[in-house]
């Protein structure tokens, strides 16, 4: 590249031709790429939405199914999950409407111990305070969780159960209930 740059006594047109050709191609390539991505795709809309700004299903034309809104409830069950296969996680979510007690119940099969994580999110008043933790226990059980307020307007709960043997395909459930 040296030896050929040294060659180069003086500018002549030809080469600066070619040098503008190589510049206007770059630039193209390059503002056809952040702009333009594929146009033929339809797994996502052409119009730029933000992130938590509002439902993809409800843009017009849109064909996507509208998402599985998280469970709400007073006294019950909230929301089960179940899953298989080796190493399998569960999660369940929902919210929780004026909670006295919370519950988690797990089950797994075959019998192993299996890991919970769990985290509340609870509000009253425009205070929030938020709990986790996690432990370990040998399914069928159910375990109640600590609320992190007192009298709590509404509490967000998740909680996810993992398996933690490999014995090839595993079932796995977890439950969040209200008391």
């Amino acid at each position: 590249m040296q030896k050929f740059a040294g060659k180069i006594t003086e500018i002549r047109p030809l080469y600066l031709i070619v040098a503008g050709l190589v510049v206007v191609l770059i630039v193209a390539g390059v503002s056809i790429f952040a702009v333009g991505g594929d146009e033929g795709s339809d797994d996502e809309p052409d119009v730029a939405v933000g992130v938590g700004e509002g439902d993809l299903s409800r843009l017009p034309g849109s064909r996507r199914p509208a998402p599985r809104q998280a469970p709400r409830v007073r006294v019950g069950v909230l929301d089960e999950a179940r899953r298989e296969g080796r190493l399998a996680v569960a999660q369940a979510r929902g919210t929780i409407v004026a909670p006295t007690r919370i519950a988690i119940r797990v089950s797994a099969a075959p019998k192993q111990t299996v890991t919970v994580n769990y985290q509340l999110g609870c509000f009253k008043n425009r205070r929030a305070e938020i709990g986790r933790g996690s432990y370990r226990t040998k399914p069928p059980d159910t375990r109640e969780v600590p609320i992190p307020m007192a009298a709590p307007e509404t509490c967000i709960v998740t909680a996810g159960a993992q398996l933690t043997r490999n014995l090839g395909r595993g079932r796995i459930k977890v439950q969040v209930i209200s008391r």
